[in-house]
């Protein structure tokens, strides 16, 4: 291996951006390798909320008693198509097996030891790319319209209060007062202040992607479809030619598990396929994004419009898109605000790469020194995106930064959660 090859990224979401960045902050030379344009994958339609307060697995206890019901609705929260089912069978006994008090328990600490400190890590990429007017930090509510949903949320703030994270009840008047675009008589809501949003998500990758390739970083639009490889080192990435590298970082989002899989590691990542419906003319806009979580999507102002984001489909990478699902939201949000106006909504899909206890894989490759897993981070990407590339930018470097992370006072991360035995 020559020790003058760039660190090679494969994957140029936000996950991967904030990776080369980092990287570049500790002198490497960089290599994006992406089949789309940087930020043009599944980072492109989120709804742009910066999770600061996330402490909540997505399998929390007593999960299993609400999935029926959740999979029989005509516009349920949750899709499974049949074909799917045998494959992603083992990701979902998992996924149960992890929500024992215990395990979720478990999951909320290495969850919030990340999303808590996702502005930190954020901010100084933002503010060298000269993109602060695309965040905004105004936190976010989680909106119950039913008594019975908001006195189950009001249980598991108790999740908030281990963690240290404010939060804020809103009882029924208080939201209104807090949102007036909502409709009357909803219950009310869960207010995290700490958290922020960006007005675009694509515009804050490619803001983050011109400063990468201001400091001389590589891009390469090409599909990775193999790798070189000697004893316990990758020595050359390939796409429609090998490339040679120091290190190689996988932060392929959904894509992960396929590359992970030819460096000889089996990882239990599935996709929840998630939908967006970008309004352009919606007549509202809101203060600030706003969480609806029975039924699982979420709703932002954006620069472009208003986005309705959410829902979870378990249908892999190949299945066509149902776009039905999408124009669901923009139904259900009609009634949750009177005057939107749905018309001219324009629907996209995206692949969430989602770990069973929802925490990502971030570790050094078991089978190669010189391989580093950035990926799993389910509905947090954006979110965990720079702290992410700041532990792998460490973890290649052999910098302090994952001993400071576990010792700080503020945060209390338990390091097999990120070990390679952890996932493999």
């Amino acid at each position: 291996m020559q020790n003058h090859s760039p660190s090679i990224v494969v994957g140029a979401g936000i996950v991967g951006i904030c990776t080369a960045l980092y990287l570049q902050e500790k002198g490497r030379e960089v290599m994006l390798i992406d089949r789309l344009p940087p930020g043009e994958g599944t980072s492109l339609g989120n709804a742009g909320i910066i999770s600061v307060g996330s402490v909540h697995p997505e399998a929390m206890p007593g999960i299993w008693k609400d999935i029926p019901a959740m999979l029989l609705q005509r516009q349920g929260p949750v899709s499974l198509r049949p074909a799917y089912l045998p494959q992603m069978l083992p990701w979902f006994y998992s996924f149960l097996a992890s929500s024992s008090e215990a395990r979720a328990e478990k999951s909320s600490i290495a969850i919030n030891a990340l999303s808590s400190r996702a502005l930190e890590f954020l901010q100084p990429l933002v503010a060298k790319a000269g993109a602060q007017a695309l965040l905004r930090q105004e936190g976010s509510i989680y909106v119950y319209e039913t008594p019975a949903q908001l006195a189950k949320a009001k249980l598991k703030c108790a999740y908030y209060d281990r963690r240290g994270v404010d939060h804020e009840i809103l009882e029924g008047a208080a939201l209104k007062a807090a949102e007036p675009s909502l409709r009357d008589g909803l219950a009310g809501g869960i207010s995290v202040p700490a958290g922020g949003n960006t007005l675009s998500p694509l515009a804050l990758s490619r803001s983050l992607f011109k400063l990468f390739q201001k400091q001389g970083g590589q891009f390469i639009q090409a599909e990775v479809t193999g790798f070189t490889t000697q004893d316990r080192l990758v020595t050359a990435v390939h796409t429609d030619k090998a490339h040679a590298c120091h290190d190689a970082f996988i932060t392929a989002g959904a894509y992960s598990k396929t590359l992970a899989k030819q460096l000889g590691s089996s990882v239990q990542l599935d996709t929840e396929r998630g939908y967006h419906l970008q309004l352009p003319n919606p007549g509202i806009e809101l203060n600030r994004p706003l969480l609806f979580s029975s039924r699982a999507f979420a709703v932002t102002s954006m620069l472009d419009g208003l986005r309705l984001a959410g829902t979870v489909e378990f249908a892999g990478l190949k299945a066509p898109a149902n776009y039905a699902r999408a124009h669901m939201m923009a139904e259900q949000a009609a009634y949750l605000f009177p005057q939107l106006n749905t018309q001219s909504g324009e629907p996209w899909l995206g692949y969430r790469p989602s770990m069973p206890d929802t925490v990502p894989v971030i570790s050094r490759s078991p089978k190669f020194d010189n391989v580093f897993f950035g990926f799993g981070h389910g509905h947090l990407g954006l979110t965990q995106a720079a702290v992410t590339g700041a532990m792998l930018s460490s973890l290649a470097t052999g910098d302090e930064l994952l001993n400071s992370m576990v010792s700080s006072s503020s945060v209390q991360m338990p390091m097999q959660q990120f070990k390679i035995d952890r996932s493999f």
